[in-house]
């Protein structure tokens, strides 16, 4: 028997199949475009037609006519644009996922969830892999490491050194999971802008990185280690710090006014500070007005000039120390008895990195012999304490009859005592009194004349150091002691040794050009720019000079802070 029922007549290309993984987003409006969505659910709707050029006969141009579809409305009342576009445009929609699609990624998903939960629970050894997020670094690996946290805590898992759920085993895992997203670990806080702050698993560090935890105390928000030091990433060394992590603070306006704001309120007494030693091996440091807060967002566009160099440059800082001394004479060709280079005085420590300090014993005597009598080259005045070179010249005989005995080899007792007498003769010869001996000594220079307008046979203690009169009758004249600063700029690391390749000391420090002490003589960061930048190809990352943590503000460095002052509180 013949069906007679007529059906419904569909528009092939207007038909919505049951298979497509993306659905129109206006069909919940009743009004699905025709095309729908790509196979990657993008929109693809444009025009609501595709005009259609119509020639009538005798006609040359002819004329564009609407094709819009019954379905669509049918031929539009505007009708094509005089260039053949339509005149009505498809708004863009966001197209969805079809039932059927959400039901394939469902249960795809739930498979291949259910595989790896078997497999984990299965094998233990790929449960062990699974578990574990990677390598852990050759330190915290290491056998010193373990018997270290196992003296602490009686337990060999190097795991529960850092996590508190590894000492608690499997049955916590699920509450330490929970407490985990109220300690950084939250959707909303792992894609939040900003540093991750401090959380439990800091206190596992600081138990063996003890002072670890200062950086400045006018940090907005105490952040946590593994922000900056990435463990489970390789199984040699930990990676350095990136300077990324330093510039997502230092490079932050807003965070560094915060700073500025909050280090106004709190005592000077809280930061850390190192006043320098007694001997002078280390400069003093003075923190800023402000702070450390200037915006720095790399070391080769904006980082300011160092401070030293700046302040030196305002006036505000010079090289206090009281020797006199002049680079430009002691480098220049033909001023001395032979010509100098920096090597001559300036000696590497045993690591290269930093010079050690310039002493009278090793570096002046060759030309500065404190020599007083031209008829005896070889007695010379001892050099440090003035009490001692009074001493040595109110017993000249004795010294006479040393040197007579010791280095002239004279050791006949009516020989040395003429020895002697002939010596004390020549040198009362130049000076009437002992007293005139004792204040050319102390007080000559280069300029310092006799009586008569003869200048000095020999340069005294005033050449190169600072010296006062005696206080008080038969006291000894006072020398300034001096101070030399083997380092001047105290927060960045330096290595001389790396320098050493391709470059002189003068490429840096323009000496030659120095008369004063109180030049500084420090590099200008345009100097160490030309190389640590893109351009120069030479590491220019922030931890390649500086380090993140400072010193205990009550012990920098080993020394203890002075007592605030009445004015301080």
């Amino acid at each position: 028997m013949k069906n007679d029922r007529k059906y419904p007549e569909f528009a092939s290309h207007e038909y919505v199949r049951p298979n497509l993984n993306w659905d129109c987003g206006h069909t919940c409006e009743g009004c699905p475009c025709r095309i729908g969505p790509s196979p990657k659910g993008e929109c693809r709707a444009t025009f609501e037609c595709s005009p259609k050029l119509v020639t009538k006969p005798g006609e040359t141009k002819g004329h564009y006519s609407c094709t819009r579809p019954k379905s669509g409305g049918g031929k539009c009342e505007n009708g094509p644009m005089p260039d053949g576009s339509c005149c009505n445009a498809i708004p863009k929609c966001r197209p969805r996922r079809t039932l059927r699609s959400m039901r394939k990624l469902a249960v795809v998903f739930t498979c291949i969830a259910t595989v790896l939960l078997l497999c984990i629970g299965v094998s233990r050894s790929m449960r062990d892999d699974f578990v574990n997020p990677g390598p852990i670094s050759s330190i915290h690996s290491s056998e010193h490491f373990v018997n270290i946290h196992k003296k602490m805590s009686g337990d060999a898992s190097t795991c529960a050194a850092c996590h508190d759920g590894a000492k608690d085993g499997a049955a916590s895992w699920h509450t330490k999971a929970l407490g985990a997203f109220k300690e950084g670990l939250a959707p909303a806080d792992l894609i939040k802008r900003g540093p991750i702050e401090s959380s439990a698993m800091d206190k596992s560090c600081l138990a063996c990185h003890q002072g670890m935890e200062f950086h400045q105390p006018n940090m907005p928000a105490n952040f946590a280690c593994q922000e900056c030091h990435k463990e489970h990433g390789t199984s040699g060394f930990m990676p350095p710090a990136d300077s990324a992590y330093c510039i997502s603070c230092h490079g932050d306006t807003d965070l560094m006014a915060t700073s500025r704001d909050l280090g106004a309120k709190i005592s000077p007494h809280s930061f850390p500070k190192f006043t320098g030693g007694s001997d002078g091996i280390v400069a003093a440091r003075v923190r800023p007005e402000g702070g450390y807060t200037e915006v720095i967002n790399a070391f080769h566009t904006d980082h300011p000039e160092f401070r030293q160099i700046k302040d030196s440059l305002a006036g505000k800082i010079q090289d206090t120390n009281t020797l006199k001394f002049n680079h430009a004479v002691h480098m220049g060709k033909g001023a001395m008895p032979r010509e100098f280079n920096c090597a001559d005085c300036h000696e590497q420590d045993g690591r290269g990195e930093y010079q050690q300090p310039i002493t009278y014993e090793k570096h002046c005597t060759e030309c500065h012999t404190l020599q007083f009598d031209e008829t005896t080259p070889g007695l010379t005045l001892p050099h440090g304490d003035p009490y001692h070179v009074r001493a040595f010249l109110r017993s000249l005989n004795i010294q006479y009859e040393e040197f007579g005995r010791d280095i002239e080899g004279i050791t006949g007792r009516e020989e040395l005592i003429a020895y002697i007498k002939g010596k004390r003769e020549s040198i009362e010869g130049q000076y009437e009194t002992g007293e005139d001996l004792e204040h050319m000594v102390f007080f000559s220079d280069k300029g310092t004349k006799f009586a008569d307008g003869q200048r000095a046979a020999f340069t005294g203690c005033a050449v190169c150091h600072e010296v006062k009169p005696a206080e008080s009758i038969n006291a000894t004249p006072k020398i300034e002691k001096v101070a030399v600063p083997v380092r001047w700029m105290t927060l960045g690391k330096f290595d001389h040794s790396l320098h050493e390749k391709g470059l002189t000391c003068l490429d840096c420090h323009d000496v030659m050009n120095s008369e004063l002490t109180s030049d500084l003589n420090l590099p200008s960061i345009k100097s160490c720019i030309d190389c640590h930048s893109p351009q120069g190809g030479i590491d220019h990352s922030c931890t390649s000079c500086h380090t993140y943590h400072n010193s205990n503000p009550f012990t920098p460095l080993g020394e203890t802070p002075a007592e605030p002052t009445k004015a301080d509180k």
